[in-house]
């Protein structure tokens, strides 16, 4: 048998931020030749045990790394997590990647990414939109073309599901945030325009592991009493539990994607660049809305039109193609360079 190629997976892997562990599902459906290598120890700093020296070694024992996705082009802040100097040795792939400029930027982290993005090491970049390829174009002045097409999970294998028959389901999705930042009191004023309408209420966790259990704690805050709660290790239940719903509420964007891909009318509880962009891209800029807007219930109507076969269709067909360029231009790039060192 031959050796599986070794990938280094470089993002927010392993602590069940929802989207992150979609990412994984999706990588494995495209690029199942290859055996997945998670290089990041810890969840806070250091990142990598043995420091520099650590993840250099680390990085020898691989045969290429892709960095994506996700937001972590981050403008304003360094992370020391996904765009280190060590990961330059092997060829880089970057797949998914979003440029989140709520935060304003730093130009000596501006610089620092610039000269990441600008080596020779770098053989793909892939962006979910065009700001964010707008953004990469400007500022970091890549050497490679930059390809764009939605948010990788819209080429996700979704469950089959089956809606109840009896009311039909408002699902509702927070995350944890500092104590009291959160209005709990229009989401409150939402769920209960959505009964009034007819709907009972879940409140699904799109999380599992740690930052499941921390988004579990913060329903504490909610005063109000759903229906049904929802909570679940299984990344492929918590997916299921979502296209179960007729209508959605989500503040995680993740939520948005999945169930936009289910036809799923999604109200936006943020307003972050992802979702506007996203909104955009879908032609339903009426949902975006923030847990903060006094007006937030007023996204919910009587009838909400569903999200239309064609545009999920096209935003899939659009991720597919992108994702098997991937897996392609891996392959090329490791057989060349298998055939230069014979």
């Amino acid at each position: 048998m031959t050796e599986k190629k070794k990938i280094a997976m470089v993002g927010y892997y392993h602590y069940g931020n929802y989207g992150d562990e979609l990412f994984l599902e999706v990588f494995e459906k495209y690029l199942g030749d290859y055996e997945f290598v998670f290089l990041q120890d810890t969840l806070k700093r250091p990142f990598y045990n043995g420091g520099i020296e650590g993840l250099k070694e680390k990085v020898a024992d691989v045969d290429a790394i892709l960095i994506g996705g996700g937001d972590l082009v981050i403008p304003f802040y360094w992370t020391d997590q996904y765009f280190e100097e060590p990961f330059l040795s092997k060829p880089i792939f970057m797949h998914g990647l979003g440029v989140p400029t709520w935060g304003g930027q730093d130009p000596k982290v501006v610089a620092r990414l610039k000269t990441f993005f600008q080596s020779d090491s770098i053989k793909h970049i892939h962006v979910r939109d065009i700001e964010s390829q707008r953004w990469i174009e400007h500022h970091l002045a890549p050497k490679v073309e930059i390809a764009r097409s939605p948010d990788i999970i819209c080429a996700l294998d979704l469950p089959t599901v089956q809606r109840p028959e009896d009311a039909p389901v408002f699902g509702i999705i927070t995350r944890q945030q500092r104590p009291g930042e959160i209005r709990w009191d229009n989401l409150t004023a939402l769920c209960e325009k959505a009964v009034s309408l007819g709907y009972r209420i879940r409140h699904i966790v799109a999380a599992s592991g740690i930052i499941g259990k921390e988004d579990l704690e913060a329903l504490k805050e909610f005063p109000f009493e759903a229906d049904e709660y929802f909570y679940s290790e299984d990344i492929r239940e918590i997916t299921a539990a979502i296209g179960e719903c007729s209508v959605l509420a989500s503040m995680k964007f993740h939520g948005l994607v999945v169930a936009t891909m289910f036809g799923i009318p999604t109200i936006g509880l943020i307003t972050t660049d992802k979702f506007t962009n996203f909104y955009k891209m879908i032609e339903r800029e009426e949902l975006s809305g923030h847990h903060r807007h006094e007006n937030l219930p007023d996204r919910l109507q009587k009838y909400m039109p569903r999200i239309p076969y064609f545009t999920r269709h096209a935003i899939r067909e659009k991720a597919d193609t992108q994702l098997r360029k991937l897996a392609r231009t891996i392959r090329e790039t490791l057989e060349e360079r298998e055939t230069a060192l014979v």
